[in-house]
């Protein structure tokens, strides 16, 4: 069964912002929010521009996963990601251009583009750790799902086919 961003905790529409690693949303040793605001903004967000995905369904979720795998080897990785809702941006003064950007045709214009320094990146870090939020991963069994399910859509992010590997029992990409 295919996840849904429910699953995740999120209700529609929400941004959806791919990060390198959960670990780096809950870095050890922190002694409050705060500390670990600013240890996860250092960690996470470390250039200028960011690119997040404005979703509003469960669809356009499968196709961001997907534009998300296309420019990885192999494919069927795990994609660790926050989810964010646009007030959330609004209340630290984020704001976004849209860029249109993805293998996934069906989700290429809800790309967007924003510009987050260093003060602003600790604060939406605290207001959304103030919030409960945690970093989500969709796991490489629920990628697999997904990229499968957009094959069967004719998604151009999924340009080769997912087979079964004869050396191992699990779904690999070549």
């Amino acid at each position: 069964m295919l996840p849904t961003l429910a699953e995740f905790g999120a209700q529609f529409p929400v941004f959806i912002r791919k990060i390198d690693s959960r670990a780096r949303w809950n870095p050890e040793g922190c002694n409050s929010i705060e500390e670990r605001a600013n240890r996860v903004a250092e960690r996470l967000f470390t250039k200028d521009v960011y690119s997040i995905w404005r979703v509003t369904s469960d669809l356009e979720f499968y196709g961001v996963i997907a534009s998300l795998s296309a420019t990885r080897n192999p494919r069927n990785q795990d994609i660790d990601f926050i989810w964010i809702t646009e007030e959330e941006l609004q209340e630290v003064g984020i704001t976004i251009e849209k860029k249109i950007e993805g293998d996934c045709l069906y989700v290429q214009k809800l790309h967007f583009n924003t510009r987050i320094d260093n003060d602003t990146a600790k604060r939406l870090c605290y207001n959304l750790l103030t919030k409960g939020r945690e970093a989500n991963r969709c796991k490489k069994n629920q990628t697999i799902q997904i990229l499968e399910y957009q094959e069967k859509r004719g998604c151009k992010a999924v340009k080769s086919n997912l087979i079964q590997c004869e050396c191992e029992t699990m779904m690999v990409i070549n």
